[in-house]
């Protein structure tokens, strides 16, 4: 036990120094984006006028709307224990991942069309919410 922790900690600390291994907490930082105060004002503006700003966790299944492309990229909405799953239409429509940290999940599994928004616990509540969205959508 003792010997194994020692050969782990030489190793990763090797692997991480010699081959910038990216570990939790490691990220780049180059995708984070600084707002304005103007822009944080208009954007919780526009987070309270929602006709859905009542109804908990609409403003993160709006958020997640908004990241995968909007409405009208949105083919099928499925979840599990903890991830949303969505099919988009068009995967260059959906945002890089770090818009979607911003929105406060865990992260994003992408494979093809098909994306899973890893929510938690409360996905759902987020699912609920997110169809409210895509039955809101105009034919």
């Amino acid at each position: 036990g003792f010997a194994f922790s020692g050969i782990y900690f030489f190793v990763f600390r090797f692997a991480i120094l010699k081959y910038d291994l990216k570990t939790p907490g490691r990220e780049d930082a180059e995708e984070v984006k600084m707002y304005s105060k103007q822009e944080y004002r208009d954007k919780q503006a526009k987070k309270n006028a929602g006709a859905l700003a009542d109804i908990p966790y609409a403003v993160s299944a709006a958020h997640y709307m908004e990241a995968l492309g909007g409405v009208d990229n949105i083919v099928e909405v499925n979840n599990c224990a903890t991830r949303l799953r969505v099919t988009v239409a068009d995967e260059a429509l959906v945002a890089p991942d770090a818009e979607f940290k911003e929105g406060g999940e865990h992260g994003l599994v992408r494979n093809g069309r098909a994306f899973q928004v890893i929510v938690g616990l409360d996905v759902p509540q987020v699912r609920e919410a997110f169809d409210q969205l895509v039955a809101q959508k105009p034919i």
